[in-house]
């Protein structure tokens, strides 16, 4: 078979062969060197063009690859020195770049949560994690991957609907050739606008990069804005329920008057926080307690959002301290956030128990914060002690004992079997408010 090939080559091919194979051997020396070379070109290339190739399907991959994948930078991240004779310029050819890649970043499935954009704006907890360093601003920005170092570019983000934003642009820098990098500018949002954005919208953004010579590629993509109430605490593996404490209004006006009404229950002589004894801190909480039981507060079960949750994404609907007010209605998330509100207003400690289907309370008795109750909210309009009681003395020591039922059924009941089967989360809200705002009531 070698032989038939070796004559269906020809004689002309045959002495062509011979001598490329001489030349070879009198390069012996060098062979090593140069197949290194050509290997670690090849497998550098076949590298780059495989992320190239990957580049859309990256958007599937956990938090962790992205942590240990992806470099994120924003607005604030210096931009490198670099010599004029290692800047490489972009290419440009039929609408389009051709030595890198670029996509628009838009997080959450193409959604736009307002409460995490206004309770993030100035977000400066730990953010040693490349996933969260890109959504706590706005979720909004590219994806570059290029197949030369130090590429420069011009962007510019706008919005259509200019009650949103306008219009932001600035200066990037590739830095190293392979390297997906995500970068997050912040988003000149207008506060205002998405805290009134009670219902879901449309809402259309352009993208674009440019070159120093004028050389344009935009790409524009639907989003949906959500509601203000809407609160996502889910993402991937990220855990975003610390979120829920945006919607803690401590120092909403209606407060005072609540307040007032706890004095006037007989309850209590002073609202005091933690300046008596942990009684006295118990009392207090039933004293707020007697005032909303007393304003006809109901539980609502509604959670549901404009858009439903996926097998990546959940998110709830959640009345502030100012809706349940207006409302006289909330559900376990509301009615925890109702009294987180009112006794962070009196400096006494809070957290929200979460799990995956339910909220409740939990506030400590003392400053030292060495002993903690738990409050099942939900409870907040049975009444089954309380019609019992038929005088006035009677009557507030029903309102006491009906309060304690609830304390005990969370204390003894709930939150030793959610802890037992390992489904609760702790969400200290003092230690949150250091980083997360409050939403801005009407």
């Amino acid at each position: 078979m070698q032989t038939n090939n070796f004559h269906r080559m020809g004689f002309k091919q045959y002495l062509l062969l011979t001598l490329m194979l001489t030349v070879s051997l009198n390069l012996s020396a060098q062979l090593p060197k140069t197949l290194k070379n050509a290997n670690d070109i090849l497998r550098t290339g076949a590298e780059t063009m495989r992320n190239l190739n990957n580049f859309i399907d990256a958007t599937k991959r956990t938090t962790e690859q992205f942590n240990k994948n992806v470099k994120v930078v924003n607005s604030s991240t210096p931009a490198p020195s670099v010599p004029a004779d290692q800047v490489t310029k972009p290419k440009y050819k039929k609408g389009d770049f051709t030595n890198f890649k670029w996509e628009p970043v838009a997080y959450f499935d193409g959604q736009i949560f307002p409460s995490m954009v206004i309770s993030m704006a100035n977000y400066t907890g730990n953010v040693d994690n490349p996933f969260m360093n890109s959504v706590k601003s706005s979720a909004l920005g590219f994806r570059f991957l290029s197949d030369k170092s130090y590429i420069p570019v011009r962007w510019e983000i706008e919005s259509v609907d200019k009650s949103y934003f306008d219009k932001v642009s600035g200066d990037f820098m590739s830095q190293q050739a392979g390297q997906e990098v995500y970068f997050m500018p912040n988003i000149p949002w207008n506060i205002s606008t998405l805290a009134k954005q009670v219902s879901s919208s449309p809402i259309n953004v352009m993208f674009r990069v440019f070159d120093e010579d004028g050389n344009k590629a935009e790409k524009s993509i639907p989003l949906f804005m959500r509601s203000v109430n809407d609160c996502i605490y889910r993402y991937h593996e990220q855990k975003f329920d610390f979120l829920f404490t945006a919607f803690i209004q401590e120092q909403h006006p209606e407060i005072d008057k609540i307040l007032k009404e706890a004095l006037n229950t007989k309850l209590i002589s002073s609202v005091s926080g933690y300046q008596g004894d942990d009684v006295n801190t118990i009392l207090q909480v039933a004293a707020i307690w007697k005032v909303l039981h007393d304003r006809g507060f109901q539980y609502s079960s509604v959670t549901t959002t404009s858009t439903n949750s996926t097998n990546i994404m959940l998110s709830q609907a959640v009345r502030t301290f100012d809706n349940s007010m207006k409302t006289n209605q909330a559900n376990c998330v509301d009615g925890t956030v109702v009294f987180a509100s009112l006794l962070r207003a009196i400096n006494i400690s809070t957290v929200m128990v979460m799990t995956h289907n339910h909220c409740f309370l939990g506030f400590y008795t003392s400053r030292k914060k060495d002993k903690i109750l738990y409050l099942e909210t939900t409870m907040l309009s049975n009444s089954d002690i309380i019609d019992q009681a038929k005088t006035p003395a009677k009557k507030n020591q029903a309102y006491v004992d009906q309060f304690m039922k609830a304390v005990r059924y969370a204390s003894n009941k709930e939150y030793p079997e959610y802890k037992a089967a390992n489904d609760l989360i702790e969400v200290d809200v003092d230690y949150y408010r250091n980083f997360v705002r409050p939403l801005p009531f009407q």
